[in-house]
């Protein structure tokens, strides 16, 4: 699994085959949440859901050539996670 936190992170990960696999689908969230300073806001799991998300519980969900997109809010001020997995 591959956790990005930070924007370097972020940069640095897209810049490797599994990230320009999954470029377009992350493109939209990055838009978004370009304002914010990452860490702050969300995180980004690839390959696999975090240990402690419930995997019935997000909030969105969309299917991908190759990948599931889902997005988990846990917390009341907003923060979430974005998680990419394989299908």
């Amino acid at each position: 699994m591959t956790i990005l936190r930070t924007a370097g992170e972020v940069q640095a990960f897209l810049a490797t085959p599994l990230g320009r696999e999954v470029e377009a689908i992350l493109a939209p969230h990055l838009e978004r949440l370009a304002e914010f300073e990452l860490e702050d806001i969300a995180a980004i799991a690839v390959d696999e859901t975090p240990q402690g998300l419930d995997p019935d519980a997000y909030e969105y969900r969309t299917q991908h050539p190759g990948w599931t997109e889902e997005v988990f809010i846990i917390s009341d001020d907003g923060f979430g996670w974005i998680v990419l997995t394989r299908t």
